[in-house]
């Protein structure tokens, strides 16, 4: 079910007639992946609102993390926060930059200074981290589902902030499903996923669950796109199934065609200790948006991404077995996958309504929108309970 929530008090900022200013350290961008669209959209949104976004990235495309690299990296968002003086919020996309991000608030008087944790990241923060962030007036948890905020619970009450679709993305899927053709006479299942995580991501128990079906109803096509690069050990594990069609570092035009061609989309991340399943599945929410049903992890924080039983499903476990009984339930029902085929696509639109969204990014992490600014400048739409009230009605 999609789920907002902000349990955590943020210092608020009074109305000024000056924009709100914000520091932006980001792990990376230019390399895919979750975490970059989760702060392409944040920052987005509040451009959008009036506040002022620097942003320092720490790796490019053809960049190295190397220790010279890390260092380079220290240097420039010190000089950075030097020169631009007085902050109202430092923002740390990943818990890597924890003590960087407690040093530059510091420098520039940042009121608040929110890291973002997505998912493994809370299972692998050491004890130094963890106590950085608990004794720290300025330094505060925030993260992306409710059960990422469970986990996080000895940090304190972190808000959630889940992730939403940038407007010109989320226009792209809502027309590819508005265009969405006639079920294929072989059904197609898609996963959207960094490729060199495709273990991570149960790529083999997808593989292992279609294969058992196939026994069964006869042909189904396994498509599966992501960033690369692609690990010899995917080519390998590719070459052995024929049935998979594998495409690396789609465009987003292409990734928008795959979403609205599938007939049902399937995210099947693992659960391996010490980390604990999806933090939340951006994925999820971008094949909803373009019509398409979705089946879940068994486990993590993808419950708030849909609606279980109304636009998607969950497995009872991480097992092949009840993967396989879902995808079968619902390959085999055709009228059962039209009909949430278009609530998902109704209330995935109506949840990420960017100027709602924008304002909740906003709220979050200023406080408040300064008293100057205007309302994002995005569409308004009707609420997912309005949607979801007219669909029951015709159902």
């Amino acid at each position: 079910m999609f789920r907002y929530s902000f349990r955590r008090t943020v210092a608020t900022r009074e109305p000024t007639q000056s924009p709100s200013r914000l520091l932006l350290l980001a792990p990376s961008q230019g390399l895919g992946g979750g975490i970059e669209r989760y702060l392409a959209t944040v920052e987005e949104c509040l451009r959008a609102g009036g506040v002022e976004v620097h942003r320092i990235d720490m790796l490019r495309p053809g960049q190295s993390l190397t220790a010279a690299h890390r260092v380079r990296f220290v240097l420039r968002v010190i000089r950075t926060g030097l020169r631009l003086g007085r902050m109202d919020c430092v923002m740390t996309g990943h818990r890597n930059m924890i003590p960087l991000a407690a040093v530059v608030a510091k420098i520039v008087g940042a009121r608040t200074a929110p890291i973002v944790f997505h998912g493994n990241d809370i299972w692998e923060l050491g004890r130094s981290y963890r106590a950085m962030v608990s004794r720290s007036s300025t330094l505060s948890p925030i993260t992306v589902s409710s059960y990422s905020a469970g986990a996080l619970s000895t940090l304190g009450l972190a808000p959630i902030l889940p992730p939403g679709i940038a407007p010109a993305w989320r226009t792209t899927l809502i027309k590819e499903g508005q265009q969405r053709r006639a079920p294929a006479a072989v059904p197609t299942v898609l996963s959207v996923f960094r490729l060199p995580a495709w273990e991570d991501k149960g790529l083999p128990v997808l593989a292992e669950a279609l294969a058992a079906i196939r026994q069964r109803t006869g042909p189904v096509r396994l498509v599966v796109a992501g960033h690369g690069p692609q690990p010899k050990a995917l080519r390998d594990f590719a070459s052995a199934h024929p049935e998979l069609e594998l495409h690396e570092n789609p465009d987003d035009h292409f990734l928008a065609s795959l979403y609205g061609e599938a007939d049902l989309f399937a995210l099947c991340t693992r659960t391996r200790p010490p980390s604990t399943g999806e933090g939340y599945g951006i994925v999820l929410l971008e094949a909803q948006l373009a019509g398409c049903p979705v089946v879940g992890p068994a486990s993590g924080g993808s419950y708030d991404a849909y609606h279980d039983g109304l636009t998607g499903l969950t497995p009872a476990n991480e097992s092949s077995e009840a993967l396989a009984a879902v995808l079968l339930d619902l390959l085999t029902n055709r009228s059962r996958l039209a009909r949430m085929s278009s609530r998902a696509a109704e209330l995935a639109a109506a949840t990420t309504d960017p100027g709602e969204y924008a304002r909740r990014v906003i709220t979050a992490l200023i406080g408040a929108p300064p008293a100057d600014s205007q309302d994002p400048d995005f569409p308004k739409q009707r609420t997912a309970a309005e949607h979801l009230l007219e669909s029951s009605v015709r159902s």
